[in-house]
């Protein structure tokens, strides 16, 4: 078994933003690096401790999803066949950090490289939590505007009992072709969503 020898390089400015999208590679490379794909690609093996955020897009206002290093301007590298030369040609790669001058490149111990996957994966975490919030409050959000859009088509005086899409679905029929397909459209937005186990809640909500 080869034992892992973990050494820092520092790298070129630009090359820890993440590269071109290639539907080629699996979905866990999807997000990597420039110097993480030019590393990979020649066979290294790199770690390049990192956090995710949520953007809006400049023009869009689209929300995108990035990808920051926690050390601006490094990564980690294993090389169990001490290959630093090959390493020193791939594309992004400046130098090896040294432990001072006269020392060759520094070696970093498996319980430092180990607490920073750590970190990293709690980040992680902590980032997809917040994501799943973020979408149930727009998903709640939604369903609250729609549901006040069919308050605004449907006749007035519905009982107090009678949930806004059982009121729509038996009103339907006697509507004009031009809003009944707007209301029909609002019903199919409303049931998408609202997962299974949450309709009859839905149906019974005033």
């Amino acid at each position: 078994m080869k034992r892992s020898r973990w050494y820092a390089i520092r790298v070129a400015p630009g090359y820890q933003r993440m590269a071109a999208t290639d539907e080629r590679l699996p979905e866990s490379r999807r997000m990597e690096s420039i110097i993480e794909r030019n590393c990979r690609k020649d066979g290294f093996d790199i770690f390049m401790p990192s956090f995710y955020k949520e953007l809006k897009h400049h023009r869009t206002n689209q929300v995108i999803q990035k990808r920051f290093p926690f050390l601006v301007g490094y990564s980690f590298v294993s090389l169990p066949k001490l290959n630093f030369e090959e390493m020193r040609r791939i594309d992004g790669v400046l130098c090896f950090l040294r432990g001072g001058a006269g020392y060759g490149p520094l070696e970093f111990p498996d319980g430092t490289i180990e607490d920073l996957y750590f970190a990293e994966h709690e980040r992680r975490q902590a980032f997809l939590y917040e994501q799943h919030c973020r979408k149930e409050n727009e998903r709640h959000e939604q369903i609250h505007h729609l549901r006040g859009q069919l308050r605004k088509i449907l006749p007035k005086g519905r009982k107090a009992r009678v949930s806004m899409v059982d009121q729509a679905e038996r009103a339907i029929d006697s509507l004009s072709p031009q809003i009944k397909e707007r209301v029909q459209k609002i019903i199919n937005e409303l049931n998408a969503l609202t997962g299974d186990a949450e309709v009859e809640n839905l149906r019974k909500a005033v």
